[in-house]
């Protein structure tokens, strides 16, 4: 299980969301509209949230759970208040 990779890739699809939506080419690859426009790529709309939900779902982390994404900010906090202790 390689969360970097995920959350990676959840993060590019935020970036280059409009509007809560990505373009999708038929191999799952994300574009922009101008890079589809250019290279006159097919594209389907897809909806950005599902996309990234349904990968964090694939790992076994439900993050459309609000309670449990305050959890998990609260975790990183905490996580990071006591390294910076450990570290004085």
């Amino acid at each position: 299980m390689n969360w970097n990779s995920v959350i990676d890739k959840a993060l590019e699809v935020l970036r280059t969301s409009d509007k809560g939506y990505v373009l999708m080419d038929m191999y799952n690859n994300i574009l922009t509209p101008e890079e589809a426009a250019f290279n006159k790529i097919q594209v389907t709309p897809y909806n950005a949230l599902k996309f990234i939900q349904t990968q964090f779902s694939a790992m076994g982390l439900d993050i459309s759970d609000k309670h449990l994404r305050i959890k998990l900010i609260a975790l990183l906090e905490e996580f990071e208040r006591l390294q910076k202790e450990r570290i004085k």
